[in-house]
């Protein structure tokens, strides 16, 4: 498998989780104000309407505690999923970016010209720059297109 397969392969994963994250974290949210809503309600009820600490099933204090904890867990999933998120961003990034690659233990640099073109055929030129590390000129001798219609030329005579 090409390292672009697994650099394709993370942003799958990184979108699937992204989109099942979401969803998880909406739901919280909803909850989160519903909850809220429920202790505004109990709340008022204890201390404007004068219903009594246990009108609502258990005391104002219980539903103090156990909304609490239920928000605090929420919180410690969105931190969790925050730092997952930043986890799979490092991943992308180094795998995203070339291996290092080494000539006889010196780290090798490689410049291109022209930038961006793949294909056809390069004269490699290695330039010592210092005992640790090495550039590459990569130079553009044949196009691609050239190679083709060679190739094309030859085909079509036969």
């Amino acid at each position: 498998m090409s390292e672009l397969q697994k650099t394709e392969e993370i942003f799958e994963f990184d979108n699937k989780i992204r989109k099942k994250y979401s969803k998880i974290t909406k739901l919280l949210f909803l909850i989160g104000i519903i909850l809220i809503i429920w202790f505004l309600i109990v709340f008022s009820g204890v201390f404007f309407w004068n219903y009594g600490y246990n009108w609502a099933g258990i005391s104002f204090e219980t539903w103090v505690l156990i909304i609490s904890a239920i928000l605090g867990i929420f919180i410690l999933f969105e931190i969790l999923f925050y730092f997952r998120f930043i986890n799979l961003e490092k991943q992308i990034k180094q795998k995203s970016q070339p291996a290092p690659e080494f000539i006889d233990g010196k780290h090798v640099h490689v410049f291109t010209h022209p930038k961006g073109v793949e294909g056809g055929i390069f004269s490699k030129t290695y330039v010592e720059i210092d005992s640790h590390n090495v550039l590459r000129l990569r130079t553009l001798m044949i196009s691609p297109s050239e190679i083709w219609s060679k190739n094309e030329t030859k085909e079509i005579e036969k």
